[in-house]
């Protein structure tokens, strides 16, 4: 695939690079384009949701009152 091979680069690129001649052997259609989907671009471009910079709750009192932790 075109998109991969070149580094992920966009439909439009990719259109652009036929059209002039730079990539030779191949021919896109016209709903190419509309039908793309790349799933590690949208993974890369997924976004989360920001971290308060207050607390809602009551800081823990004691040791082990609350834990953090990451899953994977």
């Amino acid at each position: 695939q075109l998109h991969r091979r070149l580094g992920h680069i966009s439909a439009t690129t990719a259109r652009k690079m036929v059209e002039r001649g730079y990539v030779t052997g191949l021919s896109l259609s016209d709903t190419d384009d509309k039908q793309f989907f790349c799933e590690s671009c949208a993974f890369a471009k997924a976004t989360r949701a920001p971290v308060p910079n207050e607390r809602e709750g009551e800081r823990a009192k004691a040791y082990g009152d609350e834990i953090h932790s990451d899953v994977w």
